[in-house]
């Protein structure tokens, strides 16, 4: 991995892991609230009812005529009974210091219910509980809660990897193929430069033409053309106008033959061609591009010494080579951008993608048939242009 690579896996978790990790805290924060409310609801229930009951005590008592003793009622609460002048008269509380004016409040430690009497019993104006288990409830909700987002925060953290590695794979591998695809231009370019320049040099020496000489400088030319009108059309075809007009196909077919005639016989290869009259009604610029792409295709990957032929019969395209073929696993991946089925062979493996988009974009039908080391054939079924009333 790369540092670019790196900087961007780390960029992605970051903003995931960070995004992730606040939305967990604004929920936590939430359901802390809501958990705290019902906390201190049950809380004073509880403390309301503890205190109703030691008033029940306290007037049975008095009804009966005997002693009060007081019995706490939990470990939970402290209970402190205080008299009209705020003198204790019974207290177990932690804190007897209390603000018998309100009717609850709390400080640091404790929680405070004040239940002031209609009339004293026996004495007693002021009943006080004191709760000091909320906040230990409290403290183990935090505690709770922090556990929970430091868990699914690893767990958010693990996740975002796995899926910022599936998103960079095939980042990573656009990135190879576009690597080799420069590497391929360099290469695929400084071979008819190379021969152009050599063949120039020859000329200058030479006071007499060379058939050979002018025969490079004309294959070099048109392999250069070749591969600048590749680039060009996959730069620019969606801002290209499009200009669909009648012509005979049949021309276009031969036009494409005699330009890579001069290409093929450098190879010891010839074009034999079977083409009929074929109207259609299309962008003849595209279609010359497919046809190009297909012929080059057919000579780069055919044997030295073999025939491709062309064939255009019921609007039907076929282009035949003697080569390598193509297995049933590399007919999948063909049309995709970059790539190759030969790394031997010089391309940019953008020709056949080129075919396929064209072919889509005029609904031509295309199908191939190879059998592996004998010879591959290339099928367009072109539209039969509607007749004009």
């Amino acid at each position: 991995m790369n540092k670019s690579e790196k900087k961007a896996l780390f960029s992605f978790l970051a903003i995931y892991t960070l995004s992730s990790f606040i939305l967990i805290s604004i929920i936590a924060f939430l359901y802390y609230n809501q958990e705290i409310v019902a906390i201190q609801n049950q809380c004073s229930v509880q403390m309301r009812s503890a205190s109703l009951n030691i008033e029940k005590d306290l007037m049975r008592a008095d009804m009966d005529k005997t002693t009060y003793k007081f019995t706490p009622p939990n470990n939970r609460f402290k209970i402190g009974l205080f008299d009209q002048n705020g003198k204790i008269i019974y207290s177990n509380l932690k804190d007897n210091s209390v603000l018998l004016s309100k009717k609850a409040y709390k400080n640091n430690l404790h929680i405070y219910h004040v239940d002031r009497l209609k009339k004293p019993i026996l004495k007693v104006a002021y009943i006080v509980v004191e709760d000091n288990s909320t906040y230990k409830q409290k403290l183990k909700l935090v505690t709770f809660l922090i556990g929970m987002i430091l868990l699914v925060s690893i767990f958010i953290l693990f996740i975002g990897y796995l899926l910022s590695k599936i998103l960079i794979k095939p980042i990573k591998i656009r990135i190879k193929k576009l690597n080799r695809f420069i590497r391929d231009s360099s290469h695929e370019l400084n071979t008819p430069v190379s021969a152009l320049m050599m063949s120039v040099s020859s000329l200058k020496k030479s006071d007499k033409k060379d058939p050979r000489i002018i025969n490079h400088i004309s294959v070099s030319t048109k392999l250069i053309s070749q591969i600048f009108n590749t680039l060009s059309f996959v730069s620019f075809k969606d801002i290209d106008e499009i200009y669909n007009e009648n012509f005979d196909l049949k021309e276009l077919v031969e036009e494409s033959v005699r330009f890579f005639d001069e290409v093929a016989k450098s190879k010891n290869m010839n074009i034999k061609c079977d083409i009929e009259t074929t109207l259609v009604f299309l962008d003849k610029f595209r279609i010359q591009k497919i046809i190009n792409n297909l012929i080059s295709n057919a000579i780069k990957y055919g044997f030295k010494n073999s025939i491709i032929e062309v064939i255009l019969q019921d609007y039907t395209l076929c282009i035949v080579n003697e080569g390598e073929g193509i297995n049933k696993k590399d007919k999948e991946v063909i049309f995709e951008r970059f790539e190759r089925r030969n790394n031997s062979e010089s391309g940019f493996g953008l020709g056949l993608d080129i075919v396929k988009s064209v072919c889509n974009e005029y609904n031509i039908k295309i199908k191939v048939e190879s059998t592996p080391n004998e010879k591959t054939v290339f099928f367009l079924t072109f539209p039969i242009p509607k007749k004009r009333k």
